[in-house]
């Protein structure tokens, strides 16, 4: 009965010890993937050509908030992904977020619909656009936050910045 119970026990431990292991390396993965994978350094530090600029004013007498910038990229370790990049960069604080990243296509411009939202104009298949955010904050030069909602639109022939 007893040698039972301790089979038992270490066949419950040695559950328990693989469950921890598979936790350690899925949390390790998770932490590696979003320090180097999910957010790509900044076009400027990358082989990117900005291609469209689009300011971004929290009112009509303020100064530049935000800017939306489009880029054509070569990432990697031998430049081997090309395409388009849709960056929010802040002048004030020099931060970048990501919004958008599609492979190399026809077309890819951006344009500001009315009430804050931004419109990505591509010729890509839907699923070969991937938006990093479907909103974006930023803030004005006194620190108020405004919101800018983004949407992506399918077109043959993109419209000219």
């Amino acid at each position: 009965m007893l040698a039972k119970l301790r089979s038992a026990a270490n066949r419950l431990m040695l559950w328990v010890i693989a469950a921890v292991i598979t936790l350690a390396v899925l949390f390790v993965s998770v932490l590696l993937y979003k320090w180097w994978v999910f957010e790509p350094e900044p076009p400027t530090a990358a082989a990117c050509e900005a291609l469209q600029v689009l300011p971004l004013k929290a009112n009509d007498q303020s100064a530049v908030a935000a800017e939306i910038q489009v880029y054509q990229c070569q990432r990697g370790k031998r430049e081997q992904w090309q395409g388009f990049e849709v960056w929010l960069r802040q002048p004030l604080s020099n931060d970048w977020q990501r919004i958008a990243t599609a492979e190399q296509g026809q077309c890819l411009t951006v344009s500001l619909a009315k009430h804050g939202q931004l419109i990505i104009h591509h010729s890509h298949s839907r699923g070969d656009l991937q938006l990093a955010k479907s909103s974006v904050i930023y803030r004005n030069e006194q620190g108020q936050p405004f919101t800018l909602a983004v949407s992506s639109e399918r077109t043959e022939d993109c419209p000219l910045p």
